[in-house]
């Protein structure tokens, strides 16, 4: 029988569900099945992953209840990882002959994961579908930069202003000290961006502040430890005299610092 005439069967349909998770090069397979199996050529681990159904031909994301000790759960303790988890739910049917005889039905990413209770965690997700019918950004008229520094509308070089091999020497849990060279004066780093390894992974974090040695960095310092080695990258506060003096941009300046305070639009009474 092929896939889709277990699907359509109501007697001989045995839907078994398998969830990929996939973090850069790491994969966390599991399956809604009561025992672990071995599908194509992976050991997929059971698990109590409660899923509300997939609506066909839908883009609604999925929200599954699974066990808060799943390592894919364990990402989210704190502060979330920096690159996005993605998620592939494949079907097949327990008496399919061939694991040919299987078909991808859901994909898309993790955007929140709960905390339900003790035992059991809620992943929230988005469906790639959604994507498509979502309304595609607009520039807006500002004084200051719209762009995000070191995207292609800034271009300002991100790899020409790394600072690399700094080593912590000290953190407190929101900030971290780090052996930066002198000629960086305090804050030249604040509003940037700080990058390390994890796991053949790279997690980046923004900065808040930067005082000397001394750096603050957006959720936490959950992740970094004393002996790490990081890179830090330079911030920008959208202004037009920043933009000219720390990066010589400002021919791609996108914001319009003159821009007057009246709207044309709005009724001005002279008399």
């Amino acid at each position: 029988m092929s896939f889709n005439d277990y699907e359509h069967s109501v007697q001989d349909g045995l839907p078994v569900e398998f969830y990929l998770f996939e973090h850069g090069s790491n994969r966390y397979r599991y399956t809604s099945a009561d025992q672990d199996i071995t599908f194509n050529g992976q050991r997929w681990t059971a698990a109590a992953i409660t899923c509300p159904g997939i609506r066909s031909g839908g883009s609604e994301g999925l929200e599954l209840t699974v066990p808060s000790d799943l390592p894919v759960v364990m990402l989210y303790r704190g502060t979330p990882p920096s690159t996005s988890v993605k998620l592939r739910v494949l079907r097949k049917h327990a008496d399919a002959a061939s694991d040919a005889e299987s078909r991808t039905v859901w994909i898309g990413t993790i955007t929140e994961v709960k905390r339900e209770g003790y035992n059991s965690a809620r992943i929230i997700t988005a469906s790639a579908a959604s994507s498509f019918s979502r309304n595609g950004l607009r520039l807006g008229w500002t004084r200051a930069c719209p762009h995000s520094l070191y995207d292609s509308n800034c271009t300002v070089s991100r790899a020409a202003l790394a600072v690399n091999g700094l080593n912590i020497t000290a953190l407190n849990g929101a900030e971290i000290t780090v052996n930066i060279p002198g000629s960086y004066a305090s804050g030249w780093f604040s509003g940037g961006l700080i990058a390390w390894e994890n796991d053949g992974l790279t997690e980046r974090r923004g900065l808040k502040t930067h005082s000397g040695n001394v750096i603050g960095v957006l959720g936490g310092t959950i992740g970094l430890s004393v002996g790490m080695t990081v890179s830090l990258w330079p911030g920008c506060d959208r202004t037009l005299a920043v933009c000219e003096k720390k990066f010589r941009n400002q021919l791609n300046y996108g914001g319009v610092p003159h821009m007057p305070g009246i709207s044309p639009y709005e009724i001005v009474k002279l008399f």
